[in-house]
This record gives C-alpha cells, structure tokens and sequence, in this order.
C-alpha cells in the first residue's frame, strides 16, 4: 500500500517534540475580536493559530491534564516514546478505512487531496514546525485523521446500532475511555478541516450523518452531566476550529442574549462584590434566604429566581479536571473564543470554599461525586481559576452577570438581611433560658 512509506518514515525518522514559537505579535489576534454569545450573534473565528501549546504558567497547576496518556494527536506530543504503541493501531485503523472503500488508489488520492491543505493546516498550529517535512506532516495528517474518523464511526456502529466491533480498542475498559480524554485536549487537535475532508472522500453514504453529530455522539460519555443533559445541538452544522472547539460549543447557553446595557460597563467592586470573587459562599448565601436546586439543563445554564439559585449537575470522577482545564486552556490561549467555562469556574471557585459548602451542594443534587472526598472537590474547584487571566469587573463576556447581580441584589436586601440574622439564632438555647432562667 502507497500508506507504507507513511508508517516506516514516522518509526524511523526521529522528530523533535518542541516547534519554534511563532512571533508575537502573529499570536496576537485580540484586534478583531467579534463578540459571540451563541447561536444568531456574531461568531467570533479566526483562521490561524487556534492550535495551542499550553502555557507553561497554566501547566504547572496541573501537568498531568494537559499531556495524552494513550494517543498522539497532531505534531506536539509524536515523539513520546509513552504514546508510540498506539501507532501500530492507528496505521491498523487506517488499512482498515482503506479496506472498507475498496477503491484502488483512494489511499493515494486521499493524501493527495490532504497535501494541498497542508499550508493551511500547518497555520493552525501556534509553533513552526520546521523539522517536520513536507511529506511528513502530510502523511501525519492522514495517519491521524484517518484514525479518529475511523474509531468514531466504528463507535457509532456499536454503541447506535448494537454492532459488534472486531477491533481491540473495543475490547478492553479502559482504553477508548483514555482515548476520548486524550482527543479532547488542546495539545492533541487536528484542524477540522483535515477531518472534514477525510470524512467527506470516505464517505459514500448519502444518509450518514454529519461529521459534527458524529463527533458530539462520540464525546458523549465525557461530559461532566453523564447523560443527564439531552438537549445537546446534535445538528450543529457551525464552523469549527477542532474537535475541542466543537465541543465547546456545544456547550454553549442556547437561550443567552447579551443585554446592551452590559457594553463596556464595569462593575464596581467594592460595591457589587461582598465574596472572594462575585458572590458569597454556598453556606452564607443559604443562611440569606437562597435555596439550591439542581438544574436539568445545560453545565452552563445558571438560574436564579424566587430566591431559588438553579445550578446544573456536575459529576466529579478523574476526568473532570483535565476536560475542564482544557476548556479553559482554550479559551485562555484562544481570544476569539468566548470565555463560557472562565466564567462557570469563576462562579463555582466564588461560592464553594470549604467541605461544608460542597456538602449543601451534594444534597441538592448539584455536586455528585465518584470517589473524591469533599475537601479534594474544593482544591479542584479553587485551582481551575489559578493562573486565568480575566477582567473580573468586566461584564461584557460575563454569561451570567445579569445572576450575579440579581444574587447579590437579595443578599443586601432587608429581607435577606433578616434571615440571615434569624438564622444567627439559637432558638433551641433561646427558648430553654426563658424556661430554665439559670442556664447560661
């Protein structure tokens, strides 16, 4: 097969793992920002530079989040001897894809047709990977892209239609679990484009389903609501930057309209904000009058009405930290991409603080956890915001201001404040003086 010589280059050939960092001012793309807040505003895109190495002040929070334990995606990760077994399936992924098209000269086709993106595809990435060839990072490309069409289609043939698969990765528990983390980090993304073309001259069936349904199909069981969120887009035919970047936005408030008063306007904080961040800890908020409710909608969807603070479910288990860090690592190192999840970290590290706040939030169904104890949920909540940069008296990118305001609005009411107060008695002890005079 022509795909031979992709294989045997890539074993052979020693690559240097780190690329030549591209000028700054090129990685600055702040000028044309465009606002995006869902569906019907303006998008905020950017061609190039949406590939990132995570900044070495963001990965010492947490190093292990940031680095694939199974699969090397894309150039920045290839020459880990720790990731080289997965090679040999990924070539096995590929004959396969290759078998099952059964038109002789598609595979040279197909890396013809991925060679003409491969200047486009080299200006996604935010390092210059010089010591990678031509050919090289072109039957990278393939290899890689290949790989995730294949294992995604394969996944939606068993898990959509009962299909048995006579693949080994299916085989084993633990391994398509790693990988789905690892397709999901910001160091390990393929440009969209490469997979759309990859999915386009490999698939002859009218009715398939797009690549994006695909996708979101197969990243499913990583979301930190395990299922209980079904109002997911499925038919989200929007344009992305990579697979990281579609699941972003997925995520995305499908009922938030940014209000025009919030432009440029700045709260003030001595003013609007009696926290650590924007709001007081869960255990203060309920002693003010608030109740907690689980929400069954979107992570992001945060309500407040009738005294009543709607947070959605979010399961805790190993893979929480990493999938969020890098939601957050993307919005960081990406200005065109909307800070959603900075704000949702923000709120959750303001109002959880201690073991007890974790606790009011576990009985009302909003914080469920695997097998982590309380106080090592409160360090993961408190060390998402660690090293973020963001105007926190900004309200413009701020999903949940016109929250946030409201909350702190009842907090300084004369009712809240005569709850709270109320709540600061102990009418147990209070009564029994009145009875028993001499206790103290």
């Amino acid at each position: 097969m022509a795909f031979c010589g992709v294989s045997e280059i890539m074993k052979d050939k020693k690559r240097k793992s780190l690329g030549k960092v591209r000028a700054s001012e090129e990685m600055t793309a702040a000028g044309g920002l465009h606002r995006n807040h869902g569906t019907g505003h303006k998008r905020r895109f950017g061609e190039q530079w949406t590939i990132f190495r995570v900044p070495e002040h963001i990965r010492e929070v947490d190093k292990k989040a940031y680095n694939p334990r199974v699969v090397s995606i894309g150039p920045f990760h290839q020459s880990r001897p720790e990731l080289r077994a997965m090679e040999a399936r990924k070539l096995r992924m590929y004959e396969r894809l290759m078998k099952q098209i059964g038109d002789e000269g598609r595979d040279v086709g197909l890396e013809t047709a991925i060679k003409q993106l491969e200047g486009r595809a080299r200006r996604s990435y935010s390092e210059e990977f010089d010591h990678i060839s031509s050919e090289e990072f072109t039957q990278m490309m393939v290899l890689d892209g290949c790989f995730i069409v294949e294992l995604m289609r394969l996944y939606h043939e068993s898990n959509q239609h009962g299909q048995h698969v006579e693949e080994p990765i299916f085989a084993t528990r633990w391994m398509l679990p790693n990988i789905t983390r690892d397709l999901l980090m910001l160091e390990n993304q393929l440009p969209f484009f490469v997979l759309q073309e990859i999915y386009k001259l490999t698939t002859f069936d009218e009715e398939a389903i797009p690549l994006n349904k695909l996708a979101l199909l197969f990243f499913e069981p990583l979301r930190p609501q395990k299922g209980e969120y079904t109002e997911i887009r499925w038919h989200d035919q929007g344009k992305h930057h990579h697979l990281l970047a579609l699941y972003h936005s997925s995520f995305v408030p499908s009922d938030y309209h940014p209000s025009q008063r919030f432009r440029d306007v700045r709260w003030n904080r001595h003013e609007n904000f009696p926290g650590k961040f924007w709001l007081e800890e869960v255990r203060i908020l309920r002693r003010s009058g608030i109740t907690f409710k689980s929400n069954p909608g979107n992570l992001l969807n945060i309500e407040f009405e009738n005294r009543e603070l709607r947070i959605p479910t979010l399961f805790v288990d190993d893979s929480t930290g990493p999938l969020l860090r890098n939601l957050l690592a993307y919005e960081q190192c990406n200005a065109f991409a909307a800070p959603y999840f900075t704000c949702y970290a923000i709120f959750l590290n303001s109002i959880i603080d201690v073991p007890e706040d974790i606790e009011i939030l576990q009985e009302a169904g909003i914080i469920v956890q695997s097998e982590a104890v309380d106080e090592e949920v409160v360090n993961l909540v408190n060390s998402l915001t660690k090293e973020l940069v963001f105007d926190l008296d900004d309200r413009n990118d701020c999903y949940i201001a016109r929250q946030i305001e409201d909350i702190n609005a009842f907090c300084r009411s004369w009712k809240s404040k005569c709850i709270y107060q109320l709540s600061c008695i102990d009418f147990v002890r209070l009564g029994l003086s009145f009875l028993f005079p001499w206790l103290k």
